[in-house]
């Protein structure tokens, strides 16, 4: 073969509109539309590309600019979560273990384990909402969690107190405080999953994985309260989704871990 053949061989296997170094959307576009050059594009002509082509030089400085700003936000982004979700999730085990000690039944047995449980419970339920509060600068659903948070905590001291009067409406508020305690759950979740977006997209559907298995354990569990009067069916409702959970409260710890550890990570 002849090296005019070998060369001509070769132009037909070069891709078009290469770049001489850098981005360049002109050198793009003619490499999406299989043209050499924008002399042989039928849109030349209205191209706004080819009509900025000499702004070309500002244009990409303003957007390593702008690729720059965002960056530096991502960061002080990342610095802020990191502090505080790992805080959280040193309350989330503290919380497990305030309500080990605050059961009823450590009320006979050991008083004072039980107040100290209950007392530290409630310190760190209000320390939880003021924390989601903090973050609701970095992701409006972490505040409106915490919002959630301080109503689910009145309806449940409202509960405690009508308890003994109505049953009947204690069920009708524990059931609203039970709604409530979702929507906490779901802004939660879902605030983990959009601050997540711009750092880790596979990290952030798990996320919403997650908060779609809560529903349908929490679900499961109230239809078997509901049920009880059928029996074993209504039982094994409350146990299995009593334990989906507990599994789903382990899986959150993890998250929020892997979480914190990222954004510590990333600045």
């Amino acid at each position: 073969m002849s090296g005019e053949t070998i060369r001509s061989v070769q132009r037909l296997q070069r891709r078009p509109g290469r770049r001489f170094g850098g981005d360049c959307p002109i050198a793009d576009c003619c490499r999406e539309k299989y043209h050499a050059n924008c002399d042989t594009c039928q849109e030349a002509t209205s191209c706004t590309k080819r009509q900025q082509k000499d702004q070309m030089p500002q244009i990409r400085i303003a957007e390593a600019a702008a690729k720059e700003e965002k960056e530096v936000q991502k960061r002080e982004k990342a610095k802020v979560l990191g502090k505080w979700l790992w805080i959280l999730f040193w309350l989330l085990i503290a919380s497990l273990i305030t309500g080990l000690l605050s059961q009823d039944s450590l009320s006979q047995v050991s008083p004072r384990i039980y107040f100290i449980g209950t007392v530290s419970g409630i310190a760190i339920k209000v320390i939880y909402c003021l924390i989601l509060l903090q973050l609701r600068h970095v992701e409006e659903k972490y505040g409106k969690a915490g919002i959630c948070s301080i109503i689910s905590a009145l309806l449940a001291v409202v509960v405690l107190l009508v308890v003994e009067n109505s049953i009947a409406l204690a069920l009708i508020m524990l059931l609203v405080a039970t709604a409530i305690g979702l929507a906490v759950d779901y802004f939660f979740f879902y605030g983990n999953a959009a601050v997540l977006e711009d750092f880790d997209l596979e990290f952030s559907e798990k996320w919403k994985k997650l908060w779609t298995w809560n529903l349908i354990c929490i679900g499961g569990m109230t239809a078997g309260i509901c049920l009880m009067f059928l029996g074993i069916i209504g039982a094994i409702l409350v146990i299995v989704g009593g334990l989906g959970v507990f599994v789903i409260g382990i899986m959150q710890l993890v998250y929020l871990y892997r979480m914190a550890v990222l954004f510590k990570e990333y600045t």
